[in-house]
Order: C-alpha cells, then sequence, then structure tokens
C-alpha cells in the first residue's frame, strides 16, 4: 500500500485493516449441539459502544442526576432487544481517541461503535464505516443537518449527532451599561460591534474592555472554532474541494482577517495569547470584557461564574454577509466496518435520535438535543439565554463544521495558527501573509 504521509498514519493503518478485513473469509460460529429437546435460552450478544466521557462516568458518578441518561439508554434499548447486552465504555477523546481505536483494531478488539466529532469523513473514505441511510429514511427529516455534516461523504450519512452544541453571541450587561449602552440592543453587525467595543474599551480606561478574542495558542481549536463563525458569516471558507483541501489565500477572507485584527485592539491586554481558554472567557463574566463570541455551555458557565446580567443572541454579521454559526461539542457515532453486530449497532445509533431519548438530553446532561422534534418542543420550557442557541440551530440554515483535511492535519492547523499570530501581531497587509500560509499549505500537501 502507498505510504502516507505522517498526519495521515492513523487513517492509513485504518485502511490497512480495512482491506485486511474484506480479504479474511467469514466463518460462521458452529452450531450449538443439540439438547435432549429442552428449551435453550437465547445466546447474549454483546454491543460495545465507545461512548463519551461523562455519559459513561455519570451512570455510578451521579446515578440520579447526569448519570440517569446513559442508565436510561443502557436499559430500554436492552429491554426492547432481549438477549442483547450494551456495554458503553470511554476511551478519550480526539487524538487520545483515534490512538486508542487503531490499536483496539490492531489488536481485534474494536467496538461495534465508535464516539467523535470530526474524523468521521476520514474514516468514511477509508472503507472503515458502514453507511446508515437504510436506518434513517423514516427520521432524516427530523435531523438538523449541520450536526451530521461531518458524518457526511460521497452523499451518503455514516454516524448521527446524540447531542450537539453551537455557537452564539455573548455580552456582559454590566459593562455595556458601564460605557453608556443599551444592553437591550446588542450589536448587529461587525461595523457596530467594532464600534461598541472601542466606546466600550475608551469608556474603561483600562478597567474593562469591549471584546474577547481567542488567539491561535494553547488549546487553539477552540480559537479555530470561534474564527470559523465569522468565515461563515461572511461565506469565506478558507478551504475548499467539499472543504478537504486548504484555501488560506481565499480573496473573500480578508475582509475578516481584517475584521479580526481591529477587533483585537479592544481585547484586554495579553488576553488573546493566553493558553488558558476557561481564563479566556472567563473575563467577561469577571466584568472586564463587554462581548464574546459563546458557546451554547457559556450559559451555565455564566451563572456558575456570578455574571448576573450575560445575555445572548446571534453574533453579528458582516455588510452582505449571512447569519451562520458552527456546531461545537457534537457528540456522534458510527457503525465501524469491523462491527460484530452492524445490524444491532445501527439500530442503536438511530435509537439514540428517538423523542424519549433525545427528550432526556437537556434535562440530564445539560446538552442541547439534535433532532428537530426535541428541540421544537425544548425550546417553550427554556429561559431566553438558553433559548437563544436553541433558535440558532432550529432557525440558521448555514451551521457549519470545521474542515476536513485529508492529509497531515496537524501541519495544516499549524501553518492556519502562524497566520493567524501574524495577523494579530503585525500590520502587514493581511493577503500577503494569507498567501504565505497558503504557500506553505501547498507544499505540506505536495509532499510524498
Amino acid at each position: 500500500m502507498k505510504q502516507r504521509a505522517k498526519g495521515l498514519r492513523l487513517t492509513a493503518l485504518l485502511l490497512v485493516l480495512a482491506i485486511l478485513a474484506a480479504c479474511t473469509p467469514t466463518v460462521a460460529p458452529a452450531a450449538p449441539a443439540a439438547s435432549d429437546g429442552a428449551a435453550q435460552p437465547a445466546a447474549v450478544r454483546e454491543l460495545v459502544v465507545w461512548a463519551e466521557g461523562n455519559t459513561v462516568n455519570t451512570i455510578e458518578s451521579d446515578p440520579e442526576g447526569q448519570g440517569l441518561y446513559g442508565k436510561y439508554i443502557i436499559e430500554k434499548f436492552e429491554e426492547e432487544n432481549p438477549g442483547v447486552k450494551v456495554r458503553l465504555e470511554y476511551h478519550g477523546w480526539d487524538e487520545e481517541l483515534r490512538q486508542n481505536l487503531v490499536s483496539a483494531l490492531l489488536a481485534g478488539t474494536a467496538p461495534d461503535i465508535v464516539v467523535g466529532e470530526n474524523f468521521f469523513q476520514q474514516y468514511a473514505e477509508l472503507d472503515a464505516l458502514i453507511p446508515l441511510d437504510d436506518v434513517i429514511v423514516d427520521i432524516k427529516d427530523n435531523l438538523i443537518p449541520g450536526t451530521y455534516a461531518a458524518g457526511v461523504y460521497r452523499d451518503q450519512v455514516y454516524g448521527l449527532s446524540a447531542f450537539t452544541g453551537v455557537f452564539g453571541f455573548e455580552r456582559n450587561c454590566a459593562v455595556v451599561e458601564a460605557a453608556g449602552l443599551d444592553c437591550d440592543n446588542p450589536p448587529e453587525t461587525w461595523d457596530e460591534l467594532l464600534a461598541q467595543a472601542r466606546q466600550i474599551t475608551e469608556a474603561g480606561n483600562g478597567e474593562y474592555y469591549g471584546y474577547t478574542l481567542q488567539g491561535p495558542v494553547g488549546f487553539s481549536v477552540g480559537g479555530i472554532f470561534r474564527v470559523a463563525v465569522y468565515l461563515a458569516q461572511a461565506g469565506a471558507p478558507m478551504c475548499q474541494d467539499e472543504c478537504t483541501q486548504p484555501y488560506f489565500n481565499n480573496p473573500d477572507a480578508v475582509p475578516v482577517m481584517e475584521f479580526l485584527r481591529e477587533i483585537n485592539r479592544y481585547t484586554p491586554p495579553g488576553l488573546t495569547f493566553d493558553p488558558d481558554e476557561g481564563r479566556v472567557y472567563s473575563q467577561l463574566f469577571n466584568g472586564l470584557s463587554a462581548y464574546q463570541i459563546a458557546g451554547s455551555w457559556h450559559v451555565g458557565w455564566a451563572k456558575q461564574s456570578g455574571c448576573e446580567d450575560c445575555r445572548y443572541s446571534g453574533a453579528p454579521i458582516p455588510q452582505g454577509g449571512q447569519p451562520a454559526s458552527i456546531i461545537v461539542g457534537n457528540v456522534m457515532y458510527a457503525v465501524l466496518k469491523e462491527s460484530k453486530n452492524p445490524d444491532l449497532a445501527a439500530q442503536w445509533i438511530a435509537f439514540l435520535t428517538r423523542d424519549d431519548v433525545q427528550d432526556l438530553v437537556y434535562p440530564t446532561l445539560g446538552r442541547l438535543p439534535s433532532t428537530r422534534s426535541a428541540l421544537t418542543k425544548l425550546r417553550p420550557t427554556l429561559d431566553d439565554a438558553n433559548g437563544a442557541f436553541v433558535d440558532q440551530l432550529l432557525n440558521n440554515p448555514e451551521l457549519g463544521i470545521l474542515p476536513q483535511w485529508r492529509k497531515d492535519p496537524q501541519k495544516l492547523w499549524q501553518i492556519y495558527n502562524d497566520m493567524l499570530i501574524e495577523v494579530l501581531t503585525t500590520e502587514e497587509p493581511v493577503f500577503d501573509i494569507m498567501d504565505r500560509a497558503q504557500a506553505a499549505a501547498e507544499e505540506v500537501m505536495n509532499e510524498p
């Protein structure tokens, strides 16, 4: 098999395993020995699910609270499928999860179902997953397309979301009003946001500032996610070919980079490059900043942090742009081709989108469900803060995902991050910076 670049070594291993599996004849298990005619108990089929950590860990640590979700999905599925035993396991997230999955495949101990967020397209391309289209025919219209977009490859669906999140716009009204602005009317455009951020920063005189911007350091994907909101609003993706190839010098993205450079002038000094994401965003709760892009989990976080009047809405949009957001914290499940129970595994994933299961997500886990029916039912029960994020999911047709790099993703993201550092720390023409980044990305893409 052709040697792949270092950044794809994990997916290359998966391809080898998929090929080996395809070439290995399936041997049916021997039939049980005949008995004297007495009825035999049905053989137990075990469904092994690598699941999201909070779902797994709270079953025992918080059985009457968050753990109710995990307990319910196990017990209900087993009740409806006699002879089936469901085993939920936690094996990490992101890179740790991928490494553990490769190790399990090599050892022949792979699960039936794997959890994840942004790597399913690559695995589907390597023929390591089973498409779910046959089992979602009757439920597809009830799903929010953005929540399973990362699991679509060549028009087939390979992964579904069990619960999800989305970005919105957060404001600390105490800071906004201290600067003489009306918090009931948040900025609706980038120009308004820049003007208000400048006014707040000037009024604060070093005590508070207009905006929180997370830079490309520390948990850099946090900054990447939030910049992606602005890129989506401007219709200026920094990727092409179904968002699998870098396009860091997209001329349509120049205004986005220039906007980020300008808004960064109104961020608390040094905060943009603080590697601690929690510290970056908690400054708004503490009254140091007025505005920021916020995930749907910020509502609870703000309350826990003592923000007495934090409010939420859709993010301001550029002139000529569109309302848009990015799906985040999206917990998806897919069936491995190595599954010992592929039909049962596909049934499990569809089961997670049922109303009775989806209706448990918010009251137990505090997360947002991923189906239209559950979100619609939930919306009237929520306050304005949480409701603003449900509105994003229900009413915003532009719900994007991060680029799905196929080759050397870590190198490409590093180039992207280096580009943003230059944008935010120099006055060099933005397009020149972007053009150099694209040249560096093309070198990576052309490596043997």
